[in-house]
């Protein structure tokens, strides 16, 4: 009887392993974790989106930039051509002189076009570094998130495997025959598969068992038998 009563030592542990490993399975860091990662994401895609058009502007902006400082290199180039004494025809000179008109009104409406952009643009900076903030806050909680979980499952983990150890210890004082049994009909009767017989019933039904059945259970030498209401092992 000693040895078969450590087998409901060996079902309390089983039980206590399937309790830690959901728990280990649930944490509520893996769900803040997983919030966490979501809102990364969800900010890294929006910012994404939002710094895209601001890009585009300023690629624009500096390739306006850029034609408008070749036009104004011309125009200085072309002032001085102007004045060097070099051209002393008057048509030329007039039409030198209409050039540089051009090139300049041309150079104007280009840093119009840029100060349109650049308004175009400001606000967008705005919202993409208020953006980055968040990620930025977003991405530091998830850290802590991480660590939070490292931790807890670590906990777990140790509770865990004292646990198995336990397990094993308790099935090596349970015969062979016994713990067979257990472990078959386990799966269809966790987690009170192994019960006691009290009185005239066994744990594991709602009603009393016929005496016959009773007498029988009390008389069987191995103390181990399989009650024909529920199909569990009771133990007397």
């Amino acid at each position: 009887m000693t040895d078969l009563a450590a087998l409901l030592t060996v079902q309390e542990l089983d039980n206590t392993t399937g309790a830690l490993r959901h728990r280990l399975a649930t944490l509520p860091e893996r769900r803040v974790l997983d919030e966490a990662n979501a809102l990364v994401a969800a900010l890294d895609t929006e910012l994404a989106g939002r710094a895209a058009p601001q890009r585009e502007l300023e690629r624009e902006q500096r390739r306006i930039e850029g034609e408008a400082d070749g036009i104004r290199a011309k125009a200085d180039s072309e002032n001085r051509r102007l004045y060097s004494g070099a051209v002393t025809a008057l048509r030329e000179l007039q039409a030198i002189q209409e050039e540089i008109s051009s090139l300049r009104r041309r150079s104007a409406q280009l840093d119009e076009a840029v100060l349109e952009l650049m308004m175009q643009i400001e606000p967008l900076v705005d919202s993409v570094a208020e953006l980055r903030a968040r990620l930025t806050a977003a991405e530091a909680a998830a850290d802590t998130a991480t660590v939070a979980l490292a931790e807890a499952e670590v906990a777990v983990n140790a509770e865990l495997q004292a646990t198995v150890a336990q397990r094993a210890a308790a099935a090596g004082e349970v015969p062979a025959e016994a713990l067979a049994r257990y472990a078959a009909a386990r799966p269809q009767l966790a987690p009170s598969t192994v019960v006691r017989l009290v009185g005239s019933r066994c744990e594991g039904c709602p009603s009393q068992m016929p005496a016959v059945e009773v007498d029988r259970i009390r008389h069987l030498e191995a103390g181990l038998a399989e009650c024909d209401e529920c199909g569990r092992l009771v133990l007397h």
